[in-house]
Parts: structure tokens; C-alpha cells; sequence
């Protein structure tokens, strides 16, 4: 290539836009933002409680995304990355069992959501009554099995119905079929829709519920944690993956896309560190 062309190249992908910020990126950004407080509470703050408070909105906004999300491929590094940070919160707990870390939580769920959402269009009602039964009947176990245990599985559950929804909303509206083919596609995205408040509702109050028996906030702290999470839900009710309404100057859109796009290696980045950091120096944690 010739210098001119060269020039020119890179002059044409220097005056390329970047790329608009997504719905996505804020819902990222958010999340990475209370998981952060929640960790810096927990491993060096005396008192801990509104640390922990707002803590408790990161892990519903994950198990949402891996829901919502059609990618089946789980990368690797979720694997090896949340074997290490599993093994480093188990020796800084004198090597005793720990649930393992949520990205392998997440990679369990990807890899099952096929077949749940398979599960889900074919048998409507039956399948979603069923999935949600044995995930609250699994409860008290699945906690010590995966990292926030069947509570997490239901926040994925309803970023599945909100997929389904959001795209059948998509397909009514593009126009082009058959009458009857149109009929149906509205009654199951009704359906969907109906799935998605309900599994909303149902991973909301479990949420509360078990993380209320795990922390024993007290009351002001409960409230606003309540408070947060209806908040937050009725935001995923409304989430739709795409560019948002909202741009922000460039300065703050560049780090919204780069939250977004490395939001799960920025968490276990900052986990690890602070397990380290506690472990390294002990005086430092409360």
C-alpha cells in the first residue's frame, strides 16, 4: 500500500463515529459500580451495611444479561478466571468450601439457556410454572452449589421471557405476515410478556428474601434495598438491547463503552485484588 492510500485510510477511520453507547453499557456501568461498593465494604469497611445495601443491586443485573443474551459460546475465561477467584475467597476463608464464583454461574447458564428457551416455546405455561417451581424448590441447596444459587437463575429466567418478548414485540411490528400468522405471534408475545412481569416479580421478592436472611439488613437499610430492586426491575421490565435515547458527551461515552464491553474482566480484576490486598496485608480488613 502506498503511502497516499495509507494517509488516506487512516484518515477515513479516523473520522469514523464511534459506536453510539448501548442501553446495555448503562446497565453494565451500574452494576460494576454497586459490585464494587458491595466488595469494598466487605473487605475493608468496619461497618459494612449500606456498603453491602447497595451491593445487592450488581448480581440481578448479570444473571439478567446472560438470560437476555442469545450467544451460546461461554468464553474461556469465565471458566478459568472464576476457578482462580473461587479458589482465592476459599483460602482467604482458611481454605473451607465456598459456592464457586459467579462467572462460573453464568457460564452454567449459558449453556443451558437453549434448551430452556426451547423448553419455554414449546410447552408456554406448563414449562415456565415448572422451571420456576423446581428453582424455588431448589433453594436452600443450589446456594451452596453455585454462587447466589437459584436466586440467580431466575433473574436469568426472566432476562430469557424479556428476550421473547422484546422480540416478539419486534416481529409483530415489522408487518409483512399473514393475518393469522399475526394473530399468533401477538398472543405469544402476550404470553411472554405475561412470563416476563411474573418471573420479574418472583426473582424480585426471592432476591429479597434471601439475601434478607444472609445479611439481617435492618430496617432503613431493608427499605432502601426494596425500594433499589423495584427500581431496578421495573427498569429491566423496560430494557431493550440497543442504542440509547441518552448519549452522553464523548469523554463519558468512551468509558460507559469500555465498562460494557470488559464489565465481567473489570470485576474480577478488582475481586482479585482485594482478596489479595486483605491477604497480603491483614491489618487492612475491619
Amino acid at each position: 500500500m502506498s503511502q497516499d492510500s495509507a494517509g488516506m485510510h487512516d484518515a477515513t477511520r479516523s473520522r469514523t463515529p464511534p459506536r453510539p453507547v448501548d442501553n446495555t453499557d448503562w446497565l453494565k456501568t451500574v452494576a460494576i459500580i454497586c459490585v464494587s461498593a458491595g466488595h469494598f465494604g466487605f473487605f475493608f469497611m468496619e461497618d459494612e451495611r449500606w456498603w453491602s445495601a447497595f451491593g445487592r443491586f450488581a448480581a440481578p443485573p448479570f444473571f439478567f444479561l446472560v438470560g437476555y443474551a442469545q450467544n451460546r459460546t461461554v468464553p474461556l475465561h469465565w471458566i478459568w478466571i472464576g476457578v482462580i477467584l473461587t479458589l482465592l475467597e476459599s483460602s482467604n476463608a482458611d481454605w473451607t468450601w465456598v459456592a464457586p464464583n459467579i462467572l462460573l454461574s453464568l457460564a452454567l447458564i449459558r449453556l443451558a439457556r437453549p434448551y430452556v428457551q426451547m423448553l419455554v416455546q414449546r410447552h408456554g405455561w406448563v414449562a415456565f410454572v415448572l422451571l420456576v417451581s423446581t428453582f424455588l424448590a431448589v433453594l436452600p441447596v443450589a446456594a451452596k452449589i453455585v454462587d447466589y444459587g437459584a436466586e440467580g437463575w431466575l433473574w436469568a429466567l426472566f432476562g430469557l421471557c424479556q428476550r421473547q418478548y422484546v422480540d416478539g414485540i419486534s416481529a409483530v411490528g415489522s408487518g409483512g405476515e399473514t393475518q393469522r400468522s399475526t394473530a399468533s405471534a401477538l398472543a405469544a408475545t402476550e404470553t411472554a410478556g405475561l412470563m416476563r412481569l411474573l418471573a420479574c416479580m418472583v426473582a424480585a421478592v426471592v432476591f429479597v428474601w434471601q439475601e434478607q436472611k444472609e445479611f439481617s439488613f435492618p430496617a432503613i437499610h431493608l427499605a432502601v434495598v426494596i425500594f433499589g430492586l423495584g427500581v431496578l426491575s421495573v427498569s429491566l421490565c423496560l430494557f431493550k438491547r440497543g442504542e440509547s435515547r441518552i448519549q452522553p458527551p464523548e469523554k463519558i461515552a468512551s468509558t460507559l463503552r469500555f465498562i460494557g464491553r470488559y464489565t465481567l474482566e473489570i470485576y474480577a480484576i478488582q475481586l482479585a485484588g482485594s482478596e489479595l490486598i486483605v491477604k497480603l496485608v491483614p491489618d487492612l480488613s475491619p
